[in-house]
């Protein structure tokens, strides 16, 4: 049995579990909050905060930006801490995630059938998913898609990229993330490099909180709406051969209208395959229906009867008057 710690990423977001909701999930494994200035923070979960060692080091060896080195410094800090106490799994959170969902899309005699469970009380669920993904594959690192981006699809698993729901295995992951705004992406390159695929369950989403409708400007989101596409100018320097980034007034969303007002930050990425090794495609398919057991979908009982109308041709009848 793996050890797991679960760490959220966070800083700047001071209040309770209303500004950070994803402390509102409820874990049986250890959970952390890993921030480098938790001022203001109320939480039920224990704050673990970047000592001033660590922020030095990274400083000097990996900061390549003066407003948005402190979210890759999180995550690189939540490695070494795990490493340090015992743990060979890690999730990292952020600390926004309002929704967890299982969508797919099932062809059955020419028609598609959607299923959709939401709610937070999945989330060990969720991370029981991903430890089986890392226990049969070479991945380094697993995780989940974004709700809101994408639509439902027959897949299971993909090698793709993961963001803000994921988990790492300690023994073969990278040390460190780099790449200020893109931490993640550039993190995904490096396992690349390292030869660790990284592996999605594509039916199994998270959703955050938005930004364009709530504007929500914490965290690093007034950071990431200042730099405009420059956001990207340290990825396209390092990787500029697979990575390219432009603004575009188009929202994220899949039902995004075009705006006149916003202008949306887009990275566009090449297809960059590694390949990925099973060692047990039964185990995870296994996991991924006991999940689905768990949680049946709802289908109301109900009977359309439909009758085909026949056209009916009437004739005027000329009626003589008299």
């Amino acid at each position: 049995m793996k050890k797991i710690l679960i760490a959220e990423i966070s800083g700047k977001r001071p209040g309770t579990f209303k500004q950070r909701p994803t402390e509102l999930f409820k874990t049986c494994h250890d959970h952390i909050v890993i921030s480098n200035n938790s001022d203001g923070y109320t939480s039920t979960w224990p704050i673990i905060n970047v000592p001033d060692d660590y922020r030095e080091w990274y400083v000097s060896n990996m900061k390549n930006s003066e407003n948005a080195w402190y979210a890759p410094m999180n995550r690189s800090y939540a490695i070494k801490y795990a490493r340090e106490h015992g743990y060979d799994y890690l999730v990292q959170l952020d600390d926004n995630i309002i929704l967890l969902e299982i969508a797919s899309i099932k062809k059955e005699d020419g028609h598609i059938l959607r299923r959709r469970i939401t709610g937070i009380h999945m989330f060990d669920d969720f991370v029981t998913m991903l430890a089986c993904v890392l226990d049969n594959t070479n991945a380094a690192m697993a995780g989940f898609d974004l709700a809101g981006i994408s639509e439902p699809t027959t897949k299971f698993l993909s090698e793709r990229y993961c963001y803000s729901f994921f988990m790492l295995n300690l023994s073969c992951c990278p040390d460190v993330f780099h790449g200020d705004f893109e931490d993640d992406i550039e993190y995904r390159l490096k396992c690349a490099q390292m030869g660790r695929p990284v592996v999605q369950v594509v039916p199994m989403r998270y959703g955050k909180t938005g930004q364009n409708k709530t504007k929500d400007l914490t965290g690093c989101r007034a950071e990431y709406l200042k730099k405009g596409v420059l956001r990207g100018e340290h990825m396209s320097k390092l990787y500029g051969d697979v990575y390219s980034a432009r603004m575009r007034n188009i929202g994220h969303s899949v039902n995004a209208k075009r705006e006149t007002e916003n202008a949306n930050f887009k990275h566009d990425l090449k297809p960059w395959k590694v390949g990925v090794i099973v060692y047990n495609m039964k185990a995870m398919e296994d996991c991924l229906a006991n999940i689905l057991k768990k949680y049946p979908v709802k289908i109301k009982s109900s009977c359309i009867v439909k009758e085909k109308r026949k056209k009916v041709k009437t004739e005027r009848k000329a009626i003589a008057n008299g």
